[in-house]
């Protein structure tokens, strides 16, 4: 049962949280100010002490069974507290430390970028709850202090065009506010008892994403990242003509094409939530997009690839000292939910997308033979043999890129424990089921060799966040591609965690997309793959 502790913080004065006999939490403490939904973030810097941080704040405006649709791809749900959205009240963090916590305590700290697709989520979410883990990190004798931000997302995330901006509305705001967050916890979090020098970022999925992009900044924003399932690779910035095409729907949807640009402007930022999300679609392109105050980067394959060795210009590559990269062994089970296509005949509609966006049927052809995705096959078995190239191109690929980046700095790991709940992923290393296990809060629901797998990933988090390889270093140069492996289908092996040469037999990866590489680039593949997503 939790009661309420009076933290001093030397620079915000009395703070008020939730403690228990091993945490402390601070909840939906403010980290920046929004004049309006669509407006720049602007730290926080003068909260009025004694600041009440014994409740969750306002969430995102997301979809409102957002959580419903995480937990059916886990396949598992938990209880979800009552939450509020605010498209103002938003931007705010909640930060778990040890109980015995103290201000000159230094613990390095991990700062969490939940997933969503930049369309949901929460720092409020129970399947992100950062009170196991910090606690397993004190008995394991590495004390973290745990940090969950939220952030804009959706529309008012990610909604951009030129008239916005000539108005003075940035692009990327969902990207912004997660700066300005990372910028307030170096600022305050010291006084919390953690260490700004020692900041791990951990982003799943889109937070990974998210993450990625954030090595492009010329400011350090953290020493150490953590990128489950999801980089700058498998969602690239979107350029300018798919940003303003999002844009004129979304204004012709709202009735508002008629007006002047500045009476446009002027009238959706007045808009009320409910409307402006009536006139959203899934469809809708609301990502990340190129330049903006960000100066985001299309950045390739190859460019990820080649590293220092190459003409990359990557800020983060000099300021983050380590990464922690991985993806599960069926990652692509997300994919599902966004391919603008038929089952019916896939094989044919595959085979005709990758010719025309090759622009060679031989080039098409090996992809088909090395998949084995034939005509005569059903369509959920192409689909699947599908889904291995997408897993393997979109997933796989940018974990062995970014390996070989950070050479020698990286620590590389396959996520294999199969599902052990009902569903269509049950039997399958599904996405999201690495974050479901990392922070311990589907413990007690999962078989005791899954559970040790659980523990056994958390502790190796927590370790590189202390500043320790949890495991042998990834080194392309000498040979020495080390991966962890977590879990696996192997007689007798569910629930193993080991670390082994990559990319087989062990780590469960094949070949398959390196060889195909060898004639044709990486950056094809991914193109062609980006073209049959979106239905050429």
């Amino acid at each position: 049962m939790a009661t309420v502790v009076e933290f001093p913080h030397p620079s915000l004065g009395l703070v008020r949280g939730l403690s228990t006999s091993s945490t402390n939490q601070f909840l939906g403490i403010q980290y920046a100010t929004l004049a309006g939904k669509w407006d720049p973030p602007v730290l926080s810097e003068a909260l009025s002490a004694p600041i009440d941080a014994t409740k969750l704040g306002p969430t995102a405006v997301f979809a409102p069974n957002g959580v419903e649709m995480e937990f059916a791809h886990i396949q598992k749900a938990l209880p979800v507290p009552q939450l509020q959205q605010s498209g103002t009240e938003c931007l705010n963090l909640n930060i778990t430390t040890p109980a015995n916590v103290a201000p000159e305590s230094n613990l390095p700290v991990i700062v969490f970028l939940h997933g969503g697709g930049y369309a949901i989520g929460s720092n409020a979410w129970p399947q992100y709850d950062f009170r196991r883990i910090v606690a397993l990190s004190m008995t394991n004798n590495r004390p973290v202090v745990g940090v969950n931000i939220n952030y804009r997302l959706g529309v008012f995330g990610f909604l951009a065009s030129q008239e916005l901006e000539s108005h003075g509305y940035q692009s990327n705001n969902g990207l912004h506010d997660q700066r300005t967050a990372l910028l307030w916890i170096r600022k305050y979090i010291r006084g919390f008892g953690g260490d700004p020098d020692q900041i791990t970022v951990v982003g799943e999925s889109a937070g990974g994403v998210s993450a990625t992009h954030h090595l492009q900044s010329e400011v350090p924003l953290f020493k150490r990242m953590i990128s489950m399932g999801g980089t700058n690779l498998l969602m690239r910035p979107l350029p300018d003509q798919v940003t303003e095409s999002t844009y004129k729907t979304i204004i012709d949807r709202l009735g508002l094409n008629t007006l002047s640009a500045s009476e446009r402007v002027k009238s959706l930022v007045q808009l009320d939530t409910g409307t402006v999300l009536s006139a959203v679609r899934p469809s809708d392109a609301l990502l990340p997009s190129l330049g903006g105050a960000l100066g985001l980067k299309a950045h390739t394959y190859a460019e990820i690839y080649q590293g220092t060795a190459g003409p990359l210009n990557l800020p983060g590559r000099g300021w983050c000292e380590e990464i922690m990269i991985g993806d599960c062994q069926f990652d692509a089970s997300i994919l599902t939910m966004m391919i603008n296509r038929s089952k019916e005949e896939i094989a044919t509609s595959f085979t005709d997308s990758l010719t025309r966006s090759l622009g060679s049927a031989e080039k098409a052809a090996q992809i088909l033979s090395a998949y084995a995705i034939t005509e005569d096959r059903s369509d959920d078995q192409a689909f699947k043999a599908i889904l291995r190239f997408a897993n393997d191109i979109a997933f796989f690929v940018p974990v062995l890129n970014y390996g070989h980046c950070w050479s020698g700095e990286a620590f590389i790991f396959e996520f294999n424990e199969p599902n052990v709940w009902d569903g269509p992923w049950k039997g399958h290393a599904n996405h999201i089921l690495d974050v479901a296990y990392l922070f311990q809060n589907y413990n007690e629901h999962l078989p005791e060799a899954q559970r040790a797998v659980a523990v056994q990933f958390a502790k190796d988090v927590i370790a590189f966040a202390n500043g320790h390889a949890p495991w042998a270093a990834f080194k392309w140069e000498t040979g020495e591609l080390n991966s962890r492996v977590y879990g696996g289908r192997e007689p007798g092996t569910s629930g193993f965690v080991v670390t082994v040469p990559g990319p087989e037999p062990r780590t469960e990866r094949a070949d398959t997309i390196l060889g195909l590489m060898a004639g044709i680039p990486a950056d094809d593949l991914a193109r062609a793959w980006g073209a049959f997503m979106a239905g050429f």
